[in-house]
């Protein structure tokens, strides 16, 4: 047997993808070859299985043989079926009257005689003892297990009876082959016989027409194979439907119900669909999931899944989602037979055409317990596995062998209990796990907790406690409830010190392990379903029967009910590390709830997410929002919370903002502190602050408002450090959260009370302050009631600010049957006296109210003047305002009521314009005009001062300056009429111009032929229009130098210059002022044409054409005619006029920020240095002065006019300086006969000594470093023969600077040596470059000129490559 068992298994080839797991396998050799049968037993744990060898074998779960039934008589069996409870498998032979009957208790078999041999079909009820067999002959026999009693029906149908079914309400409905199928009562009676439109050929019952009522069962039958008729078992609905199906899916082979109202049907063509006959949209699936036929369908509801058979292949579809699992199916080397799941769909069996019936675990059986942050879970079938969630070495871990598969687990400390129907085995928790106990009890167990030494037991409503270990005798062993009087046990738990229990009568009951008594006794109004107690047990999480939360506290016996708690809450679990964080898990979420112990309102529970709920989940532990399961596969998952998803520490993608709102949300507000810092935003510091306040957390609410600089906050957060009171310091932070009602309650109950006095005066309640003075301080009243009586003031409850006034003076007064006297100061008594005069006045009172207000003071008195302005009372108001010193109000109500008397004598300390003006347009009414124009001067309303001068006073000249002063048009229209009625047009046209009466004054002028007049006013302010008008007038009267400026004015460039230039030489500086005004090219080539001469062939002065360059801002051009104008100048011995010229040119292009030409320079340098000489000769530097000489002498052909005189200088300043050779250089050349002739008659016969007797000994001429490299050169080189730079010169000497002796001009701003300018300044204070006047204390000594060297040297590199630049243009 056992060789043909492992040909077999050689021969059945069995391939799984997915979840499924093969466990054994019963190979076809060894049932027979053949078709073979098997049924599961209703609880899983037996599987009967028959082949062809008509022998039946019992196998348990794990594939062990227990028991065999041999069949001696009779043919292949037809059926196996299991009774209700799974105590006896019905065998059913063909041939064989009779039924055997096999016992799974005894494990015996009996046969029950029918003698009918023709037997096809037998089905146990699924409610009842009932057993139903049919027959060949349409006949029915039903056998009762309990009475033995056998049934005969004979005739039921007119052919075999070949399937049927038991519903729910125990009625049985039976297939015939007749085409009938007939609904019959347990004992057989027919209740209903219907006709089929076709041949049957397969039976079903479902809850199709209503899922949620069990008692509208429906059933199915395949009609042709075609046709899926459905209908109702109800007496009273005859409802049916026929669902039939597109031919190209072939024949119905199968079909299925689900508990949900749909059904699965497969075809013949491979294709599977599943339909809700009920539904407008009934079609859930349709996939062709095979390729051959599909043979059977089976539906585990507690896997919510579908196996289906086609082929070698079995298939699984999700029934919660309508959609086919890919990656798991099962392929065989054989078709499949049949299939089908155990009850709770732990297993799935799969029968095959060669004989063989192969068994799967298709999920593990999930049981699981925890205990602090250990748990037990059930690995394999034969294994329980403890482990610790917080340790990750997995040291503390243990395998536990088991031999029986338990129903139940718990695990404590140091054990792990196991439970199954009334017993209990208890494990130590080691890596032995050894068997400690085993303890029969009297009812099967329900529950079981540990703790470190005892197990307490729930079983039939009461819970067993025990020691584990060391009671033997029972001594320590106690029952719950002690009194039969008390309700049963729904739920228990055992903590370290305590056992809790709950009642059905909604009892939660705590025994102290220690004392053995009861601790605690809480009633709650309903029954309790079960609670879940935190690790010390000081918090339950309690359901009642109406499906309620609340967190029990067994301490002060409170119930504080959980918001949003789900009905459906199956489980509660507490966080192991994060205390007060728990969550109910329900089958399709997890909510996440934090219990706040201590906030302002007391305790508090939060929901602070959700989570769906992955299918199969069995929750085991929590830790730090981690929810530890076992998925249905017996493997351990852990799935994070969404209420902690952004704070976990692999999520790295989490953002600021969601950690913020998470963190703040489980009351981690330190972390919150940190990310809020991130973020950045006042709505998230605002939110922690008020978060922190409401949880106590004072010191993180501190330094938020540190973080923020909030200073009032930080202040009153460091005195809330200072309160040892709880209620004080409450009080105080409610009053921060701005809730004053909680802040008053906390306040009464604290060790201070009065604060709550205090509070409400500080936000000016002052109707509930009165209440809380009469018992807390009723010597406050009188102050209160001012208070009081002035918020009432301000809200215009007039008379009942009068009262309470009048009660805020009584200094004696009667409270609460008690006497009270208090002292009043002078100042309270007069904020009294002076509320009650303005109540007076309000309440109409005006005599009392005046009389008041006057013995009060100024102050009251211009506040009650408002008042009866207010109410139209102003007669008595101006008088109030008057004794307020309010002049000015007073006098404006004195106006009003025509008192011009009394206003009068106010008017000087009056300055306010308007009530001038108002006093003179009064005074003006009355005929008093000059104290009219008076008032009105002081109200500044000049306009009407110079009506009435003009029309009342007769004073014209007033008026005239009071217009030409303010210059406002009615003023002026005034001006301008009265001085045309006057025939004084000259002064019509002044107040026309002024008044914008332009037109009129054109008209007037050209009338009385004033336009010069006109001209004169008209000014700069004229349009352009006007100017023209100017012109053409101008021009009329042929004077085109007036009509020019005008054209120029109205901006007509083209005309002003074709004017100017008729005008000539006169107008000529006004012609260039036009053309460089307008920057037009052909009036500028007109106006240059006209100076070179084109029009009269007469060219004009060169300076006119330096000064049109100057204009157009042409300033390199400009320089260059300034250089041709110098040098003309210098020819004709003008040398000052050519050196202002270059220099004032020089100034300009210095201005502008343009390099200055070399050519320039050079001219400035050469004129500079000739003017210096007079300077320095009369300074007696007669060397100095030579060399300058010397340097005009080696250019003495630009001196053309002087050249005999400059170079007898030469030679005379030669000798004075010990220039003795070059003294003789310039002697010989006087000699030569082209100049001989001019040398004068004093100077001749020395210079001719000179030549004749020559003495050509001579000092160097001294050295100076240069100012860029300190290279030494002479001092008069103006270019370092080094650096080759151009080297800035002295303006007092002639020489090279020195960088040393750095100094400017304090006027023009050119170099001078700092020291030789001082000396200069000893005999004379004038710029020889400038001319003007130096201001000694002006003259600073430059420490460092190297910034004005970097300068000078930029220009001249800019002016080097301009130069370079125009050079191939001039070629």
């Amino acid at each position: 047997r056992l060789v043909k068992c492992c040909l077999a298994a050689m021969a059945t080839d069995v391939k799984s993808s997915g979840s499924s797991k093969e466990l054994f396998k019963i190979p076809g050799s060894q049932l027979g070859e053949g078709k073979a049968l098997f049924a599961w037993q209703p609880d899983g744990n037996y599987l009967a299985v028959v082949g062809t060898s008509r022998r039946v074998e019992i196998y348990d779960r794990y594939g062990q043989v227990l028991d065999d039934v041999v069949l001696t008589a009779g043919g292949n069996v037809l059926c196996l079926d299991w009774d209700k409870d799974g105590e006896m498998l019905a065998i059913l032979q063909s041939g064989n009257s009779a039924i055997i009957c096999w016992d799974s208790t005894s494990r015996k078999s009996n046969f029950v005689e029918t003698n009918m041999k023709d037997l096809l079909w037998l089905k146990w009820s699924k409610v009842s003892f009932d057993l139903a067999l049919g027959s060949g002959k349409g006949n029915l026999i039903i056998y009762n297990k309990r009475t033995s009693k056998l049934n005969p029906l004979l005739g039921k149908h007119s052919k075999r009876i070949f399937d049927g079914a038991w519903s729910v309400e125990n009625q049985l409905v039976l297939l015939s082959e007749d085409k009938t199928f007939s609904v019959n009562s347990n004992t057989g009676q027919a209740i209903r016989q219907d006709v089929l439109r076709g041949e049957p050929s397969e039976i079903h019952l479902g809850q199709g027409m209503s899922a949620k009522d069990d008692s509208n069962t429906s059933v199915s039958i395949l009609i042709a194979k075609k046709i899926v008729f459905i209908c109702s078992l109800q007496k009273d609905v005859r409802q049916s439907f026929d669902f039939s199906f597109p031919l190209k899916y072939g024949d119905v082979l199968v079909h299925r119900w689900y508990y949900d109202g749909a059904f699965i049907v497969g075809f013949s063509s491979g294709m599977v669909l599943a339909k809700e006959p009920n539904a407008k949209d009934s079609m859930l699936f349709t996939s062709q999931m095979f390729q051959v036929g599909v043979s059977c369908i089976d539906v585990s509801p507690s896997m919510q899944r579908a196996a289906i058979c086609g082929g070698n292949h079995v298939k699984f579809i999700d029934l919660k989602e309508w959609k086919e699992i890919p990656g798991d199916s099962l392929q065989f080397s054989v078709f499949c037979d049949q299939v089908a799941w155990t009850p709770d769909g732990n297993f799935l069996t799969v029968s095959l055409s060669d004989g063989t019936v192969v068994n799967f675990l298709a999920s593990m059986p999930v049981l699981n317990a925890a205990h602090g942050s250990t748990y037990a879970y059930m690995s394999s079938l034969r294994e329980i596995k403890v482990e610790d969630a917080l340790d990750e070495s997995g040291r503390k871990s243990a395998r536990i062998e088991i031999k029986n598969e338990p129903d139940l687990v718990a695990v404590g400390k140091r054990h792990v209990a196991l439970g199954k129907n009334n017993i209990s085995w208890i494990y130590s928790c080691d890596k032995q796990g050894q068997l400690v106990r085993e303890v029969d009890y009297l009812a099967s167990v329900e529950a079981m907790s540990l703790n470190r030494d005892m197990i307490a037991v729930l079983y039939d409503g009461q819970v067993n406690l025990q020691k584990i270990v060391g009671d033997d005798d029972g001594k320590f062993t106690r029952s719950f409830p002690e009194s039969s009087e008390e309700a049963q046990v729904t739920c228990m738990q055992l903590t370290e010190d305590f056992l809790i229990y709950s009642t059905s009568q909604g009892t939660v009951v705590y025994f102290s392990l220690e004392d053995q008594t009861r601790s605690s006794d809480f009633r709650h109004s309903q029954g309790i379903k079960f609670f879940a107690s935190n690790k010390l047990g000081t918090r339950l999480v309690v359901v009642d029967s109406s499906l309620k939360g609340f967190i029990h506290n067994p301490v002060d016996s409170s119930m504080l009910e959980i918001p949003d708690f789900p009905a459906k809450t199956s489980q509660v679990l507490w966080d192991v590390k994060e205390e007060g964080v728990f969550v109910a898990v329900t089958e399709t979420s997890i909510v996440t709830y934090k219990l706040f112990l201590a906030t302002l309102k007391g305790p508090r529970v939060d929901k602070v997410g959700q989570t769906d709920s992955p299918r199969h989940l069995s929750p085991m532990i929590l830790i730090d929002g981690v929810l530890t399961h076992q998925t249905h596969m017996g493997s351990i998952a852990r799935l994070v919370l969404d209420s902690h998803s952004s704070l976990n520490p692999d999520n790295l993608l989490a953002s600021s903002s969601s950690k913020f709102a998470q963190s703040l949300a489980l009351g981690r507000l330190t972390d919150a502190f940190q990310h809020a810092i991130t973020l950045g935003e006042r709505s998230k510091w605002d939110e922690l602050y008020l978060a922190a306040l409401q949880l106590f957390q004072t010191k993180v609410a501190f330094n938020v408002s540190r973080y923020l600089e909030d200073c009032a906050n930080v202040m009153a957060l460091e005195q809330l450090s200072q309160h040892e009171d709880k209620h004080l310091l409450a009080g105080e932070i409610a009053l921060l959260v701005n809730d004053d009602s909680l802040a008053q309650e906390l306040f009464l109950a604290s060790s201070n009370p009065i604060l709550a006095l205090d509070m409400r005066s500080d936000l000016r309640q002052w109707d509930r302050a009165l209440r809380l003075a009469e018992t807390l301080a009723p010597s406050r009243i009188p102050h209160i009631c001012l208070q009081f009586a002035e918020q009432l003031q301000t809200q215009g409850e007039y008379e009942a600010a009068h009262a309470r006034y009048e009660q805020a003076r009584q200094e004696r007064f009667a409270v609460g049957g008690r006497d009270v006297e208090v002292r009043l100061t002078e100042e309270h008594k007069m904020a009294c006296k002076v509320g009650i005069a303005k109540m007076e006045l309000r309440m109409g009172n005006v005599a009392k109210g005046v009389q008041l207000a006057m013995e009060c003071g100024e102050s009251v008195c211009a506040d009650c003047a408002k008042i009866l302005a207010d109410m139209k009372q102003q007669a008595e108001a101006a008088l109030l305002y008057e004794k307020g010193k309010m002049y000015e109000r007073a006098v404006s109500l004195y106006i009003n009521i025509k008192d011009f008397k009394a206003a009068q004598a106010l008017m000087p300390l009056v300055q306010t314009p308007k009530l001038h003006v108002r006093f003179g347009q009064a005074k003006e009414k009355q005929g008093q005009f000059k104290e009219a124009a008076d008032a009105y001067e002081r109200g500044k309303e000049m306009d009407e001062v110079v009506r009435l001068c003009l029309q009342q006073l007769q004073q014209p000249q007033r008026a005239f300056s009071i217009v030409r002063e303010t210059r406002t048009t009615r003023g002026a229209m005034e001006c301008a009429n009265y001085c045309q009625a006057s025939a004084d047009y000259r002064g019509a046209l002044e107040f026309l111009l002024i008044a914008k009466e332009k037109d009129k004054a054109f008209e007037l002028a050209q009338s009385h032929d004033l336009m010069d007049a006109l001209a004169l006013f008209l000014g700069s302010s004229g349009s352009r229009g006007e100017y023209l008008t100017m012109a053409r007038y101008y021009q009329s009267k042929q004077q085109l130098e007036a009509a020019g400026d005008f054209f120029d004015k109205a901006g007509d460039h083209k005309e002003a210059l074709r004017v100017y230039l008729q005008v000539g030489e006169k107008a000529l500086d006004k012609a260039i002022g036009v053309v460089g005004a307008a920057r037009n090219e052909v009036l500028t080539h007109t106006l240059i044409d006209y100076l070179m001469g084109e029009h009269d062939r007469i060219p004009k002065d060169p300076n006119y054409i330096f000064r049109l360059y100057m204009a157009l801002g042409s300033y390199r051009q400009a320089a260059r005619t300034a250089v041709i104008i110098a040098r003309q100048e210098q020819e004709l011995g003008n040398y000052k006029v050519a050196h202002k010229m270059l220099f004032d040119t020089y100034k300009d292009l210095q201005g502008q920020g343009i390099p200055v030409p070399r050519e320039l320079q050079d001219s400035l340098l050469l004129l500079h240095s000739y003017v210096l000489v007079k300077v320095l000769v009369k300074q007696g530097d007669h060397e100095g002065g030579a060399r300058m000489l010397v340097r005009v002498s080696n250019s003495i052909s630009k001196f053309p006019a002087h050249i005999v005189p400059i170079l007898t200088s030469t030679v005379i300043e030669c000798q004075r300086g010990g220039l003795k050779k070059t003294s003789f250089e310039f002697a010989s050349m006087l000699m030569r006969p082209e100049y001989r002739s001019q040398v004068a008659d004093a100077y001749r016969k020395k210079i001719e000594t000179i030549v004749r007797k020559p003495s050509k000994g001579e000092e160097e001429e001294p050295v100076s470093p240069c100012p860029y490299c300190a290279f030494p050169s002479s001092s008069t080189a103006l270019e370092c023969p080094q650096c080759r730079n151009r080297l800035p010169y002295c303006i007092l000497s002639g020489v090279k600077m020195v960088a040393s002796d750095w100094s400017f001009c304090p006027s023009c701003s050119f170099p001078a040596l700092h020291s030789r300018l001082l000396r200069h300044l000893q005999s004379d204070t004038s710029c020889p470059m400038c001319e003007n006047e130096i201001d000694a204390a002006a003259v600073v000594k430059v420490e460092n000129p190297e910034q004005h060297l970097k300068a000078l040297q930029h220009k001249e590199e800019e002016e080097e490559e301009k130069a370079g630049d125009k050079q191939p243009q001039q070629d």
